[in-house]
């Protein structure tokens, strides 16, 4: 497996806690969870026999954006940031993921696994969370920031791949959606509790910036071989993933680097919440749903929110769409 490397050295981080703070993010490829950084921040603080039990789980998290801040003041220097990113699929989802795949937040195994003061560990409940913490390049375009780890035909058939997932996510597909999707599940959730009906009416439209594998084998300037290497690349990079059905998409890390060049390029509208990019969330169903103060308005996209920010809107703001006023209860698009 490639060991994953960034042109940067550690000391320059100055602390010691920061240093292995930031060894520890370029060990994970560069992305990390919040929760994973804050136990092994804990385990740090507990090897320096600093540990206070008596923090609060904000208090770590505080301190832990502040070792982030210090670290990104010596990167800087560099070229290089570490910047924060909330998961489209929701905290809830996340959280459900990390515990299935690593069990990460399971009981707190990582901190029980730790000697010393393990006990105090084990009392830490750790939040529920979407946010990563992404290690990426400042360089000022696409192709610099791509050219510090893939050759010039890796960066064609990459910008190629994106182009083909921010197209097929163009599309509307009128049907039900696949179940066992983590963002159908969470939207359903979301919607029965904010409306205390069960037996609200599934969506029946749905969009998706994935695309099969073998839609990206038809790439003229590689081979089959060399493009499937690439992919499984991509995807241990946090740059592309791999759905259980096969089909790839964009990744945490790739939106983090490119999310200027991918909104301006592809026309995309961002979440109305948060502004940022949305590639899995919850669309206007409303075809005509468009901004009228955009001087594209024909071409611009109907109204969009990640899974929280959605869940956030119908629950405190409205169930109708800010733009068009069309429901959000009955009449939404799961962005997948």
């Amino acid at each position: 497996m490639e060991v994953y490397k960034e042109r940067v050295s550690t000391s320059a981080t100055g602390d010691v806690t920061a240093k292995y703070l930031l060894q520890y993010i370029l060990s994970a490829r560069g992305i990390c969870h919040e929760n994973s950084l804050i136990i092994a921040l804990m385990r740090l603080e507990t090897d320096a026999s600093t540990f206070d039990a008596q923090w609060s789980i904000q208090q770590w998290i505080d301190k832990l954006n502040d070792h982030i801040n210090a670290i990104n003041v010596r990167l800087n220097l560099l070229g290089y940031k570490i910047v924060r990113i909330n998961h489209g699929i929701g905290r809830n989802a996340v959280t459900i993921k990390n515990r299935q795949n690593f069990g990460l937040f399971e009981n707190n195994a990582a901190a029980r696994a730790h000697g010393g003061n393990a006990s105090d560990l084990q009392a830490t409940v750790l939040p529920e969370s979407s946010r990563f913490f992404v290690y990426v390049n400042l360089a000022s375009t696409e192709e610099t920031k791509l050219a510090t780890r893939f050759n010039q035909n890796e960066i064609e058939f990459i910008k190629w791949a994106i182009e083909q997932f921010m197209v097929n996510g163009e599309t509307v597909i009128k049907g039900p959606a696949l179940e066992t999707s983590v963002v159908v599940k969470e939207i359903n959730r979301i919607l029965v509790a904010a409306t205390g009906n069960s037996n609200l009416p599934k969506w029946v439209k749905f969009c998706t910036f994935t695309v099969g594998s073998t839609d990206l084998l038809q790439f003229q300037e590689l081979t089959a071989m060399e493009i499937e290497d690439l992919l499984l690349r991509l995807c241990e990079l946090k740059w592309f993933y791999r759905t259980k059905e096969g089909k790839l998409g964009i990744d945490l890390r790739c939106i983090a680097e490119l999310e200027e060049y991918l909104t301006s390029t592809y026309n995309l509208n961002t979440c109305q919440n948060c502004h940022k990019l949305v590639i899995q969330g919850v669309r206007c169903g409303n075809e005509s749903c468009r901004d009228q103060s955009d001087e594209d308005e024909e071409n611009s996209m109907p109204q969009i929110w990640h899974v929280d920010c959605f869940k956030h809107y119908i629950t405190h703001v409205s169930k109708n769409c800010d733009r068009c006023g069309s429901s959000l209860i009955t009449d939404g698009v799961y962005v997948l």
